[in-house]
């Protein structure tokens, strides 16, 4: 009989824990994606007053950040500086294949912006920066959007889903 208790307990944690899982990294998602907006504005002013070039931008950036947003800028730093690949594109996508712990959502954000930073002049740059800033800022939008909601959505789902788990193999 305790054997049943105990295992019903089991599930039902480990289901209740998954749904918390799911809120901890919608959260770490707009945590990210605040971060690299505040980095776009930064990479925006380096460029427009002072023509920072590539290498010592990403560097400069890194050094605003903390967490997987600054290794990421490291990484892409070094890879200018290596002379890898002279297109900014593809050394984006090397060093996002680097980093799998980076959110969905700003993975994308961060291939719009390697598609759009050293390919054009400091205008279609700065241009670039914006689209991929505005991009941001909607998703960050929709995130947030019934925020509260959703994440005690995804906790109530995982617990309830371990209570009838553990009802069912009681």
């Amino acid at each position: 009989m305790y054997s049943k208790l105990i295992g019903a307990m089991l599930v039902l944690l480990g289901c209740g824990g998954f749904g918390f899982k799911i809120a901890a990294f919608h959260m770490k998602e707009i945590n990210t994606l605040r971060k690299l907006t505040g980095i776009l504005d930064y990479m925006e002013c380096e460029l427009q007053y002072r023509a920072t070039p590539l290498p010592l931008l990403c560097r400069q950036a890194a050094g605003e950040v903390s967490g997987v947003l600054s290794c990421v800028f490291l990484a892409l730093a070094q890879t200018f500086e290596d002379h890898l690949s002279p297109n900014v594109s593809t050394c984006m996508d090397s060093v996002l294949k680097k980093y799998s712990q980076l959110p969905e959502l700003s993975r994308t954000a961060l291939e719009q912006l390697g598609q759009s930073l050293g390919r054009f002049d400091i205008e279609g740059q700065l241009k670039g920066l914006e689209a991929v800033r505005q991009t941001c800022r909607r998703m960050l939008e929709e995130l947030e959007r019934n925020k509260d909601v959703r994440l005690r959505g995804y906790q109530t789902l995982g617990l309830c889903a371990g209570a009838a788990l553990a009802i069912i193999f009681l």
